[in-house]
């Protein structure tokens, strides 16, 4: 097969199994009420339910990149998504609900071990000049899979239970596992400007690394901005966008879902397109900034505004769906924020925060709501009243932006060299020392 057909194959089947997880991982937002009927449970349970994907996720980051990086991508890949098949099938053929809490557990840990695996794939297989362009897409891709399990799968509904929707999926993350297995190869050494990686073992992910990445001060104000903004957000995209809309807004459910994809359409297409804009305007720090205020306003504005109309709360969704767009920027201020060989550890640690973040949301919000609530309904007002907790987070995530040093190299006079590296990590705190 020729390189590049090789390369193509090997990244469409990644971003299939990208597409799938991230189907899963904002599935709930549509799903809640048919499954907390199936397994009659309250908002509190349903919260514990899908914030399962998000604690597995989140707390299987750094092992993750150990699993790949000690066995290459092909069978982590295939390993990973296998999981995201088995949980799917397990939940949907869940006899209780304690049984069903392991559906979204085994699709957290296969999607730690996926995303990984699609990370470490745009970086062996395409060169550095195309890596952000490349990742921007891939997670165009995911939002895509974000989108299918809103509007398009809200209509999936009306026509058929959600249990053989889960199946027919679990099928092809099935099938989609073993086609990796077969068809992923790792490039020949040196093809793309790196060294042969991929299905070596890489002596990366110690725990001198880690040390190194936690002592820098600028790791943890990024993972906070990203916090408030991507974990907030992904929290409702993910589970009480549509019943919030629905039960505090006066949506209708159809209309809710809609809602709900439209303002992940902004997270999806910023995605492709912000890290070339903050490349061209030779700033990480702006956009950040930008980003966390936008958050931050959008949410004070759902908490203390009473009487919204529909249209002001479908946009304050979008400016929240855009400002999660700033994620390429982000991890590209970590990746400059960090030796090299720091770098997969460091955005391991920042992207487990971020879904610490999301499950932590998802299980509080539902826990606000049901100890609120009336013992016979929901009210919208608790709906909205409970919205507190991702404007504090949003706001703290403002905060630690504001404090975020600039990575992107400065420029120098034509008779001078550009600033190298490490007078960029200079700014950022204590130089690294060898060893550390």
């Amino acid at each position: 097969m020729k390189l590049r057909a090789q390369q193509m194959l090997g990244y469409t089947l990644l971003s299939v199994a990208f597409f799938i997880g991230f189907f899963h991982r904002f599935a709930p937002a549509t799903f809640a009420e048919p499954i907390a009927r199936t397994f009659d449970v309250g908002s509190t349970a349903l919260g514990g339910l899908a914030s399962m994907h998000f604690w597995v996720y989140t707390l299987m980051q750094i092992p993750a990149g150990m699993i790949v990086d000690r066995y290459g991508i092909r069978a982590p890949a295939s390993v990973g998504t296998a999981l995201v098949g088995v949980g799917a099938a397990v939940l949907a053929l869940a006899p209780s609900f304690a049984f069903a809490m392991c559906g979204p557990a085994l699709v957290g840990f296969g999607m730690s071990i996926v995303f990984v695996s699609v990370m470490k794939n745009n970086a062996i297989w395409f060169t550095r000049q195309r890596f952000g362009f490349v990742t921007g897409c891939t997670l165009l891709i995911a939002a895509m899979g974000s989108i299918a399990s809103e509007a398009p799968a809200a209509l999936l509904l009306r026509v058929s239970p959600w249990q053989p929707i889960f199946l027919i999926l679990s099928a092809l993350s099935i099938v989609l596992a073993v086609l990796i297995g077969f068809f992923w190869r790792p490039p020949p050494a040196d093809s793309f400007g790196h060294p042969a990686a991929g299905d070596k073992k890489d002596r990366v992910g110690s725990f001198a690394t880690m040390r190194s990445v936690i002592r820098r001060p600028q790791i943890w104000l990024i993972m906070l901005a990203i916090s408030g903004t991507n974990g907030t957000f992904y929290a409702f995209a993910g589970l009480w966008g549509t019943p919030l809309l629905s039960h505090s807004f006066g949506f209708e459910r159809g209309t809710a879902a809609l809602a709900m994809t439209l303002s992940l359409l902004p997270y999806g297409f910023g995605s492709l397109f912000v890290g070339q804009l903050s490349d061209k305007l030779r700033t990480r720090r702006a956009f950040i900034i930008a980003a966390s205020g936008v958050s931050a306003l959008a949410w004070v504005w759902l908490v203390f505004t009473h009487g919204s109309t529909p249209v002001a709360v479908w946009v304050c969704f979008v400016l929240l769906g855009l400002s999660s767009s700033q994620v390429v920027v982000s991890f590209a201020a970590v990746k400059e924020s960090v030796p090299a060989e720091s770098t997969g550890t460091a955005l391991s640690l920042v992207n487990m925060g971020v879904f610490l973040t999301t499950a932590v949301v998802q299980f509080g919000y539902g826990w606000l709501i049901a100890s609120a609530a009336t013992a016979h309904t929901l009210s919208g007002e608790v709906y909205r009243v409970a919205l507190w907790l991702p404007a504090a987070i949003s706001i703290a995530g403002l905060l630690g932006a504001l404090k975020v040093v600039e990575t992107f190299p400065r420029p120098q006079p034509q008779n001078q060299p550009a600033e190298n590296e490490m007078a960029i990590r200079g700014r950022l705190g204590p130089p690294y020392r060898n060893g550390d």
